[in-house]
């Protein structure tokens, strides 16, 4: 019986340290969207309020070793960079889409933009009941623009979407977590084949200023809705450890999209008209409906891969007797 106990308790330390930093997230990615809402939906305020708000999660630490929390997270954000070679952590801004730009971008309103924001598109965040009413008696049916489909009421609302990569806290499990990643897919699968667990939270805010088509700044933190680039070679890690009984050494190239969509490369695409619910739940279909914040997502479905692709070249051990790994690892056994 003490073997399952033990499964038992390792898994519910596991779980707290899971939810733990899930509320951290939830109340950063806040942090960041007020910052977004009240800054003209500016990219790098948000990037700067959300790292501000991870603090929490660095403070502490056994002496003499102890480090400020900033230079604990500025380290943890660097190894976790590296590892991935992607950024750190990801946030897409769902809302406003780019096509309501196209449609709801009003130059009258260059006077009360920052100095930085001239000569860039913006949405006006007053009067909207008269906006949306102009809209509708242009034609455009429950005041949604043609390009976007959204009304100005969903064009006003901030929609994040945050990937965050948190490592495990227990042995083993970013062994398991690499079986079920995808090198070179989707920010979320590629975490995965790098031991990360990727956390994803969600939120809706209305503008508070007018929204301004920004630039995404090169760092990569916060981005546009995301696209599985299909062209780029997708890899499979060697299985290891001992979550690899009996299965062998798996395949590592997989065949490009252009053959088979890999697993995973419908998991992100482009965020189709509308918003997500304030509460993070499913999105909505993009109905026609009175106006407001509407839904916004809809990922297009992933074909199977070839089952051949993944098939194990031996029976043998992913772990010989003279491995390194072994006496860590119960395939050793």
């Amino acid at each position: 019986m003490a073997v399952p106990l033990l499964l038992a308790g390792l898994g519910a330390v596991e779980l707290a340290a899971w939810l733990h930093t899930r509320q951290a997230l939830s109340l950063a990615l806040l942090e960041a969207a007020r910052a977004g809402v009240a800054d003209h939906a500016r990219p790098d305020g948000m990037a700067a309020a959300f790292e501000q708000a991870l603090l929490p999660l660095f403070a502490g630490g056994r002496a003499p070793a102890r480090r400020a929390p900033a230079q604990s997270l500025q380290a943890a954000l660097d190894e976790r960079g590296q590892t991935l070679g992607r950024a750190p952590w990801r946030i897409e801004v769902l809302s406003p889409p780019a096509a309501a730009y196209a449609d709801f971008s009003d130059a009258s309103i260059a006077e009360g933009l920052p100095a930085d924001a001239h000569g860039l598109a913006a949405i006006n965040h007053a009067y909207q009941p008269e906006q949306d009413a102009a809209a509708r008696a242009r034609g455009w049916p429950q005041g949604r623009g043609p390009h976007s489909h959204v009304s100005i009421f969903d064009a006003n609302t901030l929609a994040l979407r945050l990937s965050y990569p948190q490592r495990p806290a227990l042995p083993g499990i970013a062994s398991l977590l690499r079986m079920l990643g995808t090198q070179g897919g989707s920010y979320r699968r590629h975490a995965l084949a790098h031991g990360y667990l990727p956390i994803v939270r969600e939120i809706a805010l209305p503008m508070q200023s007018h929204p301004v088509s920004w630039p995404w700044p090169a760092h990569g933190k916060i981005v546009g809705p995301q696209v599985v680039d299909t062209n780029m070679p997708l890899f499979k890690p060697d299985c290891q450890g001992w979550w690899c009984l009996g299965q062998g050494k798996a395949a590592s190239a997989m065949p490009n999209a252009g053959a088979a969509t890999p697993p995973g490369a419908g998991m992100q695409g482009p965020a189709q008209p509308g918003l997500p619910s304030p509460a993070g739940g499913n999105p909505a279909p993009p109905a026609p409906g009175p106006s407001g914040p509407g839904p916004s997502g809809g990922y297009p479905a992933a074909t199977p891969p070839d089952p051949g692709a993944y098939a194990p070249e031996t029976q043998e051990l992913a772990v010989a007797p003279d491995d390194p790994a072994c006496g860590v690892s119960l395939c050793c056994l």
